[in-house]
């Protein structure tokens, strides 16, 4: 915040230090040069207003035949140094300024901006030296001090270069446009940014909705899926979400179905929420409670199970002029319970763009305070709860350099697997202005602590939208429940690890199907995928008159031993409806929880609370492990979801028959469940 200061207050002092504006001749012939005195008067404009970008290729246009005035000279190099494309041609037009005008005010602190941004920082400490020895204001002297202490810090980085491979994504996505902002979802499947260019809504305009050539374009929500590895064609997300003013994504919920967004539309900036629908995103609506407020709101990012948001705001009550707060989800579905997250973060400057990774416990986010090498840097923190509102976060550490460099550097989105991120940047041999960039690193993370949880819903066999509800075992954590994708049947969420949890899947008119997951292994991100398939009483009476249930119910799964276990989620939840309670004499299930070929290095401890352990020997030599004896398939189902929650992950259930081992595959090819029915 106050680095914006100090350029528009240098600025009024440089225009006074030449002249008032309307009072400037650029050279022979400009008082009568009429076109060139509108382009001047325009972009004199958008200087003013701080558009410099906007400014810039009109003050160009008087270069052919003006381009010797040291006061276009000047307004040129101030426009490039937000170019960061073109950073050495600012550096060349302030030094030619200096040339022409060594007195124009502040032009050695302008000249220093410009040698820290292409990384000269020894000359740019030398030309803060020269400024400082000028009658200069207690506030110019500590801005010049900021910009020394940034050029320090930036020494020390880039002595201790961070090993990354940072790689443009490229069309088609990056354009030679304006791409960033990047929100990607947990399993990395799905991309949306904000895009400003030539395919906005409403073209050029002066204002959100006045069409006007001179005017800008104004920012879009684009999104892009990903196709056999790489990111596929984008487009613009509908007039639902896209309008004439400015919308930004600036946030994604883990499942990938609630997206938060920023709007402008009362001029100071609030934060919105869109959920999905099927394929269609609703209209976004403002945030519930006491997040928005009448100052900036603009940035935020979803907790996990979605009950926190991390966001930046200018209200009062921060440290600086931005600062990163938090807000927990109330029991009436408002936002509140508002805290700032300390100074251990917050900094006199400004802070902004957090990002919670799905491990709910590393916090990214940009700061222009504590050993930033200019501008914003990327920063991240480790946060230990409290309780349900209460966060204490670790010392920041620097992502360090090239991640981070002289500029702006924001808006990072680290990937689930901890290995990797995205981020926008608008550094020289993009496609365009703004670039979407991928980073490949470790990030500092020893673990992941995740384990990213999936699958598809289905009634009858086609997609349908059920509710899911995960409660971890411990109780230390609120539950939470999401749901799947009316459209597709597919959900998606990240569990931190260390934990154990109970998944409930419900939909209206059928009884739920319960499992539970075991995270307790930390480590790097695990994946675990659990397709769950409801029937209707009509459907399951269709496929019982169809003589054969072995080509019916099972048909997608060849019947070879190598699928005797029966591990299609599917056939397994179809065949547990039919006949779960189904009895016969003789028959009894048990659940295997180990084979070893030397018995004597299975290590059972953690199941010795459920019950005994029995030894088969089968034919092969091999020691077989199993536990309980039940007289129906749902009893043994029940006791496998037990043991399973201890840890044991790869039990699963077998058959006795009249004393013979059976495995669920063999009596379903013998029609053996048909007979018991």
């Amino acid at each position: 915040m106050r680095l914006r200061f100090f350029y528009l207050s240098a600025l009024l002092l440089f225009i006074g230090a030449f002249a008032h504006a309307q009072d400037i001749n650029l050279g022979k012939g400009f008082r009568k040069d009429q076109k060139g005195m509108e382009a001047f008067k325009e972009a004199q404009e958008y200087y003013d207003a701080g558009n410099y970008l906007q400014a810039l290729p009109l003050y160009r246009s008087l270069e052919p035949q003006y381009g010797t005035n040291d006061y276009l000279t000047y307004k040129i190099g101030i426009c490039l140094l937000y170019k960061s494309d073109e950073l050495d041609e600012s550096l060349d037009y302030l030094l030619k300024t200096k040339e022409k005008n060594s007195k124009a005010a502040d032009i050695d602190l302008y000249i220093a901006r410009a040698y820290h941004l292409n990384e000269k920082y020894d000359e740019a400490i030398a030309s803060i030296d020269e400024y400082e020895k000028k009658k200069i204001t207690p506030e110019k002297q500590a801005e010049a001090e900021q910009l020394r202490q940034y050029c320090i810090n930036a020494k020390e980085l880039t002595s201790h270069r961070v090993e990354a491979r940072i790689t443009n994504i490229e069309q088609p996505v990056n354009t030679e446009n304006s791409e960033y902002v990047p929100v990607v979802t947990s399993d990395d499947s799905v991309l949306l940014y904000t895009y400003r260019g030539e395919s906005s809504m409403g073209g050029l305009q002066k204002y959100p909705g006045v069409p006007d050539s001179s005017g800008t374009y104004f920012e879009d929500v684009f999104i892009s899926h990903r196709e056999n590895g790489k990111w596929g064609p984008p487009h613009a997300l509908d007039t639902t979400i896209n309008t004439d003013g400015h919308d930004a994504a600036i946030g994604i919920s883990n499942d990938g179905q609630t997206l938060l967004i920023y709007k402008d539309e009362e001029g100071n900036g609030d934060i919105c929420v869109s959920a999905l629908e099927g394929t269609e995103w609703t209209k976004p609506t403002p945030l519930m409670g006491e997040i928005n407020s009448l100052a900036w709101e603009g940035s935020a990012t979803f907790s996990v199970d979605m009950n926190t948001i991390y966001f930046a705001s200018e209200r009062e009550g921060g440290y600086g002029g931005r600062d990163i707060w938090m807000a927990t989800k109330l029991e009436n579905g408002t936002w509140g319970n508002i805290k700032n997250l300390g100074p251990i973060i917050n900094t006199q400057y400004d802070e902004d763009a957090p990002f919670l990774h799905p491990n709910g416990t590393t916090l990214i986010f940009s700061s222009q305070g504590h050993n930033s090498m200019g501008g914003y840097d990327i920063f991240k923190t480790e946060l230990t709860y409290i309780d349900s509102i209460t966060v204490s976060p670790s010392d920041p550490v620097n992502l360090g350099y090239p991640i981070n460099t002289p500029g702006d550097d924001k808006y990072f989105v680290l990937g689930t697997d901890g290995h990797h991120g995205y981020y926008s940047s608008g550094k020289a041999g993009g496609e365009g202005q703004q670039d979407i960039y991928l980073v490949e690193t470790d990030f500092n993370m020893n673990t992941t602590n995740v384990l990213l949880l999936s699958g598809n819903i289905t009634l009858d066999g086609q997609p349908i939208s059920a509710s899911i509800n995960i409660q971890d075992q411990s109780g230390k954590f609120r539950p939470f429940t999401l749901n799947s994708n009316a459209a597709s049947g597919k959900y998606l969420t990240s569990l931190p690890q260390g934990r154990t949890y109970k998944v409930s899947y419900s939909l209206n008119g059928f009884q739920s199907q319960d499992t539970v997951v075991n995270a307790t292994q930390i480590g790097e991100m695990q994946r675990s995928n659990i397709d769950i398939a409801f029937y209707t009483t009509g459907y399951l009476v269709k496929q019982q008159r169809i003589k054969s249930i072995d080509t019916v119910m099972f048909h997608h799964v060849p019947l070879d031993s190598s699928n005797l276990l029966l591990t299609d989620p599917i056939d397994y939840a179809l065949l547990l409806r039919l006949y779960g309670d189904a009895k016969a004499p003789g028959l009894y299930f048990r659940v295997q929880v180990a084979a070893y070929n030397f018995p004597e290095n299975y290590k059972y401890q953690r199941l010795k609370n459920l019950g005994s352990i029995d030894r088969i020997v089968l034919d092969d030599h091999v020691t077989r492990f199993t536990m309980g004896k039940f007289e129906t398939l749902r009893e043994a189902e029940a006791y496998k979801q037990k043991i399973i929650a201890t840890g044991q992950t790869d039990a699963f259930i077998t058959a006795e028959k009249d004393g013979k081992r059976y495995y669920l595959r063999e009596l379903i090819r013998l029609h053996f469940f048909q007979d018991t029915k």
